[in-house]
């Protein structure tokens, strides 16, 4: 469920950088919430959320005209 919702975050920072103050430390926080349990970051779940997470950061505009 997690990864829905990191999912839906990086939607959101895709779209513009309106939200982008709520929206990364929302994610940042589930995303360290899970690392710091070692069962956890061993799951595939925790990888593919990784995974999405560095290409929402490569890949998000760094701005947007008109949001």
């Amino acid at each position: 469920m997690n990864t829905y919702t990191v999912r839906s975050y990086v939607k959101a920072i895709m779209n513009g950088s309106k939200f982008v103050y709520q929206t990364v430390p929302r994610m940042l926080t589930i995303w360290l919430d899970i690392g710091e349990d070692k069962k956890a970051c061993q799951e595939d779940s925790f990888k593919k959320m990784t995974d999405i997470m560095a290409k929402a950061f490569k890949d998000a505009p760094v701005y947007k005209v008109g949001t």
